[in-house]
């Protein structure tokens, strides 16, 4: 019988060692392969985890800038609220100010015109009591009454003007 040659229990003797080692390599094989199922899904679960921390984040995140977007609205809000007091203060004190040089101005001219018309007024005085004295001088020599001087003065008079 060839069935018992060397080859046949060479192949017998593969088959059991492969199936004495099957077991206790299957078991390694599938221990192994479970630790690395487990590695990869606890990797999957902190992947997951960090995934939802992230959003988490994210969404705080996004609050905040709303947050801060409302914020600065606010601030931009309130300076255009300064700004806008502050040029009204300021329009306010400029049209004070122009009201009081413009007072002064007034004050200043009504002042100047009246030391103007003081110094005609005095000037006039002079000349009049000047020119009356020196009527009077003239008239005196000539014993006229009071009536009579003060005829022919505005006699004079209305001939100079004329």
């Amino acid at each position: 019988m060839h069935f018992f040659n060397e080859s046949f229990w060479i192949a017998i003797s593969f088959i059991i060692f492969v199936y004495l080692t099957y077991k206790p390599i299957r078991r390694v094989i599938l221990s192994a392969l479970d630790t690395r199922i487990n590695e990869i899904k606890n990797k999957l679960l902190e992947a997951e985890k960090l995934k939802q921390d992230a959003k988490i984040l994210l969404e705080e995140i996004n609050r905040e800038m709303e947050h801060f977007e409302q914020h600065r609205q606010q601030i931009l809000e309130s300076a255009k609220e300064s700004t806008a007091k502050m040029v009204e203060i300021r329009a306010a004190e400029i049209d004070s100010m122009l009201s009081r040089k413009r007072d002064s101005t007034i004050k200043a001219i009504e002042k100047q015109k009246s030391q103007a018309f003081q110094e005609l007024s005095n000037e006039f005085t002079d000349l009049v009591g000047k020119i009356v004295h020196s009527y009077l001088i003239e008239s005196n020599n000539n014993k006229l009454t009071q009536e009579e001087i003060i005829n022919n003065f505005l006699k004079t008079n209305k001939k100079t003007k004329d």
